[in-house]
């Protein structure tokens, strides 16, 4: 079936879309099932689109109401037998309202500023049917200039936008950015390449531009070439955003722009542009068997997102490091940081990477007080088991990069056959032989601890612990106004053993009063092995509750690298 769909912002400020979308019914059809997604694929959690769907309505041609009502949450039947025609018309047109109101990668966000449509949340499909070459033609207020996404464009006149796309789920995969933002591009590899910026920046003296061109040249030239003729980075930046999703031929990302104006935080940026471009090939076509042909209307479950995310997780800063966009000293700071992440989760005990993969869909993407006391990230352990494969690999005078191939070149063996858990270790047995595949395979499927110091050894890297004595109540505090609140517990500190609950506000240290601006005062300067007296509020009642001050965990002050040579050797192998 072809269907022609169009989006209509005629007054921004209300954060209105409006959908239209029309075709033909085959002869002899009697109804036709549309639904709008659940779920956006990269992003692991049911997020009922179809809530803010509003006056929906479908009528024939000649302007006949059509039968048309919601069927399930998601779903709505179009259905001929049920509707009271004067004329027989094959032809028909729906419509319908959604609020776009949310600015982050995986929803839609319209204002008097600018739209940026996730379509997912506004373009309904056919449930049992392909919908090929489907057509998208935007229509917004003549105040915005630009429109920027990876959508084919088969405009025919300067005033009307109009694109096209292989079938439904190319077309969805597709966001779109209009409205006055800051555009730039450039050529690599053949292909263009569409900057968009939408956001104010301040003041800086990086070459975004630049640098983005050296990560999408670097990694374009190891796997030798890229598989589009087209790329789009939107970029948003507000403050306090941050993340990113991966399109087969573009990406959506989010920064906080006072981030870009220190060095630490446009490096994070970089990996970032890193991350979401390597996606192109690692997940967009490299897939786990579950993430394709997609089922929008439920879960996709896989134990393989520590392949998909974590793999990612690794490449993203090693790419940056490559391309010489960082040094080596600001690469192993990254790997400081996060080894001291995973450190500091006590979930990683009870939590396997192929346990935390499957309940993306229920804890990762829904974390709470307790998510890092009882899970661990696919992304964070990962990317750390992927880092510990290929300083392991080094001994075999193999590498990363010896994986990668072989994942590439299997999938352009099989383009349309995702991969299994199987698969993937196979091509690490392939790789680095029976030891290396053995212990990999535990770093996946256990919460088994990774001698991380002795692998790091074996890349010239010594781990230089912090032997500082700092009192600690394992608890992160959350502020309110000045009120001092517990956000979270950490599983067996002090807070845990003293009987401290996630939501208690802490109204006193020894009886005197705790206000957010005195609160790391108090800390600082408790005695470890003491017992304090904390007062509390708990569901509005006050109690006090015994403390004794424990000695923060140990963490990692730097990570050195002792042979620079064998380092470097190990992670850029030539």
């Amino acid at each position: 079936m072809q269907l022609r769909y169009k989006l209509i912002i005629d007054n921004p400020s209300t954060h209105q879309v409006r959908v239209e979308i029309q075709g033909k019914k085959q002869s002899g059809e009697k109804f036709l099932d549309f639904f709008l997604p659940r779920w956006s694929p990269g992003s692991y959690l049911i997020r009922e689109y179809s809530r803010h769907i509003s006056s929906p309505v479908a009528q024939t041609k000649n302007g006949e109401r059509l039968y048309f009502e919601q069927s399930d949450v998601s779903t709505f039947r179009m259905d001929w037998d049920k509707s009271e025609l004067k004329q027989n018309s094959d032809e028909f047109t729906v419509t319908y309202n959604v609020y776009c109101h949310e600015l982050t990668v995986r929803t839609s966000h319209v204002d008097a500023g600018h739209a940026f449509l996730h379509l997912p949340t506004l373009l309904m499909g056919l449930l049992g049917k392909s919908i090929n070459e489907p057509t998208l033609e935007l229509v917004f207020p003549p105040s915005w200039s630009k429109v920027t996404t990876g959508l084919k464009d088969i405009s025919v006149k300067r005033e009307v936008f109009l694109y096209s796309a292989l079938n439904y789920d190319d077309l969805i995969d597709s966001p779109v950015e209009i409205g006055c933002q800051e555009t730039d591009g450039f050529m690599a590899a053949g292909a263009e390449h569409h900057l968009a910026f939408y956001g104010e920046l301040l003041p800086h003296k990086e070459n975004i531009k630049s640098d983005t061109k050296k990560i999408v040249e670097h990694i374009a030239g190891f796997f030798g070439g890229v598989p589009y003729t087209k790329y789009a980075f939107i970029t948003h930046f507000s403050p306090g955003l941050y993340g990113g999703l991966e399109h087969s031929n573009s990406t959506a990302l989010q920064f906080c722009p006072t981030q870009i104006t220190n060095r630490k935080g446009y490096i994070n940026y970089l990996a970032l542009v890193s991350h979401e471009y390597f996606h192109t090939w690692n997940v967009k076509r490299i897939r786990p068997l579950e993430l394709g042909p997609f089922n929008y209307l439920k879960e996709a479950t896989t134990k393989l997102l520590w392949l998909s995310e974590g793999l990612t997780s690794l490449m993203d800063e090693l790419f940056i490091y490559r391309a010489g966009l960082i040094s080596l000293e600001e690469y192993l700071e990254m790997q400081k940081d996060n080894l001291n992440r995973y450190y500091a989760i006590p979930g990683r005990k009870f939590h396997s990477l192929d346990d935390s993969s499957f309940n993306a869909w229920i804890k990762l993407y829904r974390p709470d007080e307790n998510s890092n006391n009882s899970s661990i990230s696919y992304y964070l352990k990962g990317g750390i088991a992927f880092w510990a494969l290929n300083i392991m690999l080094a001994e075999k005078k193999k590498s990363i990069n010896d994986f990668l191939k072989l994942l590439w070149n299997d999938y352009q063996k099989n383009p349309e056959r995702g991969l299994t858990p199987e698969m993937v270790h196979a091509m690490v047995l392939e790789v680095g032989g029976p030891e290396i595949a053995s212990k990999f395979e535990l770093m996946t499927s256990t919460t088994e601890d990774i001698d991380l110091e002795s692998i790091a050894a074996m890349a010239g890297l010594r781990f230089d612990w912090d032997k500082a004595e700092t009192p600690w109540l394992g608890f992160d505090p959350g502020f309110e106004g000045d009120r001092v609140v517990v956000k979270a517990i950490t599983l067996d500190g002090p807070a845990y053993k003293a009987g401290l609950n996630a939501g208690d506000e802490i109204i006193a240290i020894n009886g005197m009063r705790v206000l957010r601006d005195r609160f790391n005062d108090h800390v600082k300067f408790m005695r470890i092995n003491e017992t304090y007296q904390i007062t509390i509020s708990r569901l509005n009642v006050l109690s006090n509750i015994s403390i004794n001050v424990g000695m923060k965990p140990q963490s990692l002050r730097a990570i050195t690298a002792v042979d620079k040579h064998l380092a470097e050797s190990v992670l850029n192998p030539k």
